[in-house]
């Protein structure tokens, strides 16, 4: 039953994005609006709020920070064998191999978390999608190169820029900064040795940020349902198969196994935070870049359907393994 609060209601306003889309009701500037609002503010301000409540040694955590990028290195160099093997090259080569980690931690994984462990696992959701986040974006850019493929002319260095100059990673390390500040205040029982004036003002703060971030979740979980599109699902099943699958099923597994063997005292909360969010389905960024860079509009397409929809089925797994551990 816990499995079934804490997936359905994410699934259930992901089906009412798409009704209302279907419907004609969100349409696709709607849905541009949408995703600004809660990039640009809705989302900052919830990881903000999240991450600078937090003591300043739970950020060192090996299982949040370093496995996912471990298990992202392990898979990705698995797939490019692969792909290799298999004679895939240019564009196509590049969206088989960064399908298989690029994950929908934020609009999916924050609301997952946050239903599966409350605001400690919405805080390490937060520290993920501050540290772990860029590197897929950076990692999706490096392959398109690799590979030769896109047809965009923007060139590396803005690339890199707009990889780690983003709001999300912004607001993770401003909270970060508010959190070490916080701590030369904290006294031995962890309470904060700061005015009543001070401690009054970072409260009512707080509440307009988590305010502001909670408008934003259940926003983005529409605007992910009405702009899921069918395109070319019925072609390269193969390849849609072997992606899909990693992203889904391999690489939560070997995230899960790294943290088990490499991090063994690892929380359960920091432990299941990591390995649902490694299970997320394909990001709507990983597609909107590959329409900016000219790279298989269509295969990237049909991954972000169809890992989305599968995933109805593989992340109340993850829950219920995560949950049991």
């Amino acid at each position: 039953m816990d499995v079934l609060v804490i997936c359905v209601p994410v699934f259930a306003v992901l089906g009412l994005g798409k009704l209302l889309g279907i419907k004609g009701r969100i349409k696709e500037d709607h849905c541009q609006f949408i995703n600004w609002l809660v990039y640009t503010f809705s989302l900052p301000s919830l990881i903000f709020n999240e991450v600078a409540r937090q003591r300043f040694d739970s950020f060192l955590d090996p299982a949040v920070v370093l496995m996912p990028l471990i298990g992202l290195a392990l898979v990705a160099m698995l797939t490019m064998a692969v792909a290799k093997v298999s004679g895939y090259k240019g564009g196509f080569a590049a969206a088989f191999v960064f399908g298989t980690f690029w994950a929908n931690a934020t609009y999916i994984g924050l609301p997952l978390c946050q239903n599966a462990f409350g605001s400690s696992g919405l805080a390490k959701a937060a520290i993920y999608n501050g540290f772990v986040l860029p590197f897929f974006i950076l990692t999706g850019y490096l392959l398109i190169g690799f590979y030769g493929a896109g047809t965009g002319d923007q060139k590396i260095g803005a690339r890199l820029k707009k990889a780690f100059l983003n709001p999300i990673l912004l607001s993770a390390v401003a909270g970060i900064a508010v959190a070490l500040v916080a701590e030369q205040f904290r006294n031995t029982d962890g309470s904060l040795n700061l005015p009543l004036p001070v401690v009054a003002s970072a409260t009512l703060f707080g509440s307009f940020l988590k305010m502001i971030g909670a408008m934003g979740l259940p926003l983005a979980l529409l605007s992910i349902g009405a702009s899921l599109r069918w395109e070319q699902t019925r072609t390269h099943l193969g390849a849609l198969a072997w992606t899909v699958g990693c992203k889904l099923v391999v690489l939560p597994l070997v995230t899960l196994l790294l943290i088990r063997f490499l991090c063994p005292d690892t929380s359960p909360v920091a432990m299941g935070v990591t390995v649902i969010l490694a299970g997320t389905p394909s990001a709507v960024a990983m597609y909107v870049i590959s329409c900016q860079m000219g790279v298989e509009r269509g295969f990237v397409s049909s991954m972000l359907v169809l890992s989305t929809a599968l995933s109805v089925f593989t992340i109340p797994v993850w829950v219920y393994v995560v949950k049991g551990l």
